[in-house]
């Protein structure tokens, strides 16, 4: 027998939350929690996450502080369901580490937490502190003013994202697998993108395979006023140029022809037509043309090599012993990371440029559509949010999502936000901020999306 709340008397509870005073509440948190520095490396997520557990304690939720590290600290929570539910729970996760913030190209402070101009700044507000606090708010609001819902609401922060998650999910994973085990997890990697009047909404089911290569290039260290053969920069500078002429053929994915599918009624011809028929082959030569130009498209149908940190040589006059490039790397689904990295070495073709790679990554598993998720999320977004097309999309970035899909579960990529090009180029970058309207709006959607399942 269910002894929840009628849905008459869940629709009452709801009517008298004060969403203007939850999303004020929301960016003091956020304040707050940007406040600690949690840069990685080397994370130091310990006390952030200590800080938000005191918050869920004063809520009346139990969170378990579980540390992975000296410093590093994973949190977790749960809302229970239904007694008689048998549905597994959905894990709603963000992480507590950020990436570095240089505060002399910063307007405000970048671990000021400042509250200006409508916006929360600093760093993570959008990646993905912003996402915590409004899993939490929704969390408390689900708590207090909703009935009981059918399955447990699992509520993770978790270090390490940002580099490896070995101090994160995938300890996690491997250690205390049963206190995040859920059949869906809601996560980063897609986001409502504003473009003028125009809205777009992508839901994250598949992402690129992330590999981070490192090139050390040796030679014999002298005196500068000599010219050597084997100088090190030189040699590294050689092959980095090789691989800069690397061409990567550009194929399409299939969460790709969904998403190109989906965008065909928003574009004139000829787009529409080549969108609508993106799984027709014979309109590739001509489609390609049009996505390798493309600003959002053009990382989604190819590999990509950047090169992100280089060092060598500490004196004007002193010709080093070695030099060191380091390469970030990311690969469409369905690509072996052993083949290319064995191609990656045969185009360098330099037995003095060691290479070497970081673990790999696990295979890419792509989530499915056709999910109780899934239409929630697209329900919700289309009573919620401004008229737009909602589609599946491939994060050209790296999550902890492909953790998660690996160990069977189906995760999806949505920032409950709506940002233009200029607040997403925040992320990773400078002056890095979330409006108070967007933690609104995302604490709404999340708890509506909840609610319906």
């Amino acid at each position: 027998m269910d002894v929840g709340l009628t849905m008459s008397e869940t629709e009452k509870l709801r009517s008298k939350i004060d969403w203007t005073a939850v999303e004020e509440e929301a960016a003091g948190l956020l304040s707050r929690y940007i406040q600690f520095d949690t840069t990685n490396p080397p994370g130091n997520e310990r006390p952030a996450i200590e800080f938000l557990a005191d918050v869920l304690v004063e809520r009346g939720f139990t969170p378990e502080v579980i540390a992975s590290a000296p410093g590093r600290a994973n949190l977790i929570t749960r809302l229970k369901g239904r007694a008689e539910a048998a549905t597994r729970p959905c894990l709603l996760y963000a992480h507590a580490d950020v990436v570095p913030a240089d505060p002399a190209r910063w307007t405000l402070p970048p671990f000021g937490g400042h509250i200006q101009d409508g916006y929360v700044w600093g760093r993570g507000a959008l990646d993905s502190k912003g996402l915590g606090i409004i899993f939490i708010q929704a969390l408390t609001m689900l708590q207090q003013h909703s009935r009981p819902l059918d399955r447990d609401i699992v509520l993770l922060i978790a270090a390490d994202e940002e580099v490896s998650g070995r101090y994160g999910v995938a300890w996690l994973l491997d250690q205390h697998p049963d206190l995040i085990e859920a059949e869906y997890v809601w996560d980063e990697g897609g986001m409502g993108r504003r473009q003028a009047d125009h809205y777009f909404y992508h839901i994250a089911i598949a992402e690129k395979i992330p590999l981070t290569v490192k090139l050390t290039a040796l030679g014999t260290p002298g005196h500068a006023s000599i010219p050597r053969l084997n100088n090190p920069q030189d040699r590294l500078v050689r092959a980095l140029y090789r691989l800069r002429q690397w061409p990567q053929p550009a194929r399409l994915t299939e969460p790709v022809v969904e998403m190109l599918k989906t965008l065909a009624s928003e574009y004139s011809f000829p787009h529409s037509v080549l969108f609508a028929h993106a799984d027709k082959g014979v309109l590739w030569p001509i489609l390609r043309g049009r996505l390798e130009n493309h600003p959002l498209f053009s990382a989604l149908i190819r590999n990509t090599v950047n090169l992100t940190i280089l060092r060598g040589g500490e004196a004007s006059n002193v010709v080093p012993g070695h030099a060191e490039a380091t390469l970030d790397i990311r690969l469409l689904p369905g690509e072996d990371p052993d083949l290319f990295l064995s191609a990656l070495r045969s185009i360098i073709g330099d037995p003095y440029i060691s290479i070497e790679a970081e673990p790999l990554p696990p295979t890419q598993v792509k989530t499915p559509l056709n999910t109780e998720f899934y239409r929630a999320l697209v329900e919700t977004l289309r009573s919620h949010g401004p008229k737009g097309p909602i589609m599946p999309y491939l994060t050209p970035g790296a999550t902890d999502s492909r953790y998660f899909r690996a160990a069977g579960m189906k995760a999806y990529g949505f920032m409950p936000m709506l940002l233009d090009d200029h607040e997403l180029g925040r992320i990773h970058g400078v002056d890095e901020r979330l409006s108070l309207a967007n933690l609104g709006w995302g604490i709404q959607v999340v708890y509506e999306t909840l609610r319906k399942l």
